[in-house]
């Protein structure tokens, strides 16, 4: 049996970790590997691991615990005899890329999930470590490749995808908009993601508050954790607007509460591809997106959604209220984002790259 050890020293719930866990326990339940996840004490990502029955490590992954760090991965990789390690965050892959070639056995990966430019500094040598690196998008591989100068062999683009039974568009959303205490017929503008400054949730209050002018009788719901306080809702409650913009926290329940919207905005301001647009369009929902990073990799403009410029709060409004009012386009959008997603981005498709990737550097 193949024993792959993940690596992530972040503590959030966010794509990034939704992915690696998705990996994780498909390999494990489905594809008869043996799959341990090293992460921080406390993490969610560990909590639904163990959850899932996933075996789980709990290991300081932070640069003030580097050398106690490497020596219990380093110990980990020998004693459970880990065949690929592959790392996911900035810190974990320092530890691990070392630790990995001292303890000379596994293949060693890096994920790469983010936008964030990477230093350039001689001395950051993490990325010439791995044997190869996975992007989550071809946008972030060939950012690496262009302003880091990365050998393009060594990179593999294989995108984010959706469990197209999970996100089965046939879901009714009625139960959530009750919950939520939408009358029937009130059309739900939603945004889904971990709240911080790169998602853009400024520029959706900004553009409900514009939108809320022209048709008073739009709701809006934020669905997502704020790690860092609550300043979401302080800005919400400022303007007065509770009972018009819902923000609702961290939600188990995606893909009922997609079901239940009508349209999904996405103003991010950097983004590597979106896991929650790719879900969206799986659920057949109509989407505005910013034209930033991965995103127009899914979304293209006129076929699959709509494209605003980032930082746009007037042009988010109007796409929105463009599709608010033209139902008929607002479902072929939906209609055509579901198809691109069957075609491109079923789940079957992303594990099958990742595991000819493993067969073939085990090979």
């Amino acid at each position: 049996m193949i024993t792959v050890l993940h690596t992530e020293s972040a503590k959030r719930w966010g794509g990034q970790e939704r992915r690696t866990f998705t990996e994780a326990v498909e390999f494990n339940k489905k594809r008869g590997y043996r799959v341990i996840l090293a992460v921080q004490p406390g993490s969610a990502l560990g909590k639904h691991a163990e959850e899932a029955g996933i075996e789980v490590r709990e290991i300081r992954m932070r640069n003030k615990d580097f050398l106690a760090a490497l020596f219990k991965i380093f110990s980990l990789i020998r004693k459970e005899k880990v065949d690929i390690v592959n790392s996911h965050s900035s810190s974990d892959s320092w530890i691990t890329s070392f630790a990995a070639r001292l303890a000379g056995r596994p293949i060693l990966l890096r994920t790469r999930h983010v936008t964030i430019p990477i230093s350039q500094h001689p001395l950051n040598i993490v990325y010439k470590l791995p044997r190869m690196i996975i992007t989550v998008s071809n946008y972030v591989r060939e950012t690496m490749i262009r302003e880091n100068r990365i050998n393009p062999e060594k990179i593999v683009s294989i995108p984010t995808s959706v469990d197209l039974e999970k996100f089965d568009f046939r879901i009714d959303g009625e139960k959530i908009r009750e919950e939520l205490g939408i009358v029937p017929g009130t059309p739900l503008v939603g945004i889904v993601g971990v709240i911080r400054g790169e998602k853009g949730h400024q520029y959706f209050i900004e553009a409900a508050q514009k939108i809320l002018k022209v048709k008073p009788e739009v709701r809006f719901v934020i669905v997502g954790l704020e790690p860092r306080g609550e300043t979401v809702i302080q800005k919400v409650r400022e303007l007065n607007l509770e009972k018009k913009i819902l923000v609702i926290g961290f939600r188990p329940d995606i893909p009922r509460i997609l079901a239940a919207i009508d349209v999904l905005a996405m103003p991010s301001l950097r983004e590597a591809l979106g896991t929650a647009l790719l879900e969206a369009l799986a659920m057949k929902k109509a989407v505005v997106a910013t034209s930033v990073g991965g995103i127009p990799e899914v979304i293209i403009h006129n076929q699959t959604g709509l494209l605003v410029p980032p930082a746009d709060s007037e042009s988010l409004a109007q796409n929105i209220l463009l599709l608010l009012k033209d139902r008929e386009k607002a479902g072929i959008l939906g209609e055509n984002g579901r198809h691109l997603i069957e075609k491109k981005f079923g789940l079957e498709m992303m594990l099958n790259k990742i595991e000819a990737l493993y067969k073939d550097l085990l090979a």
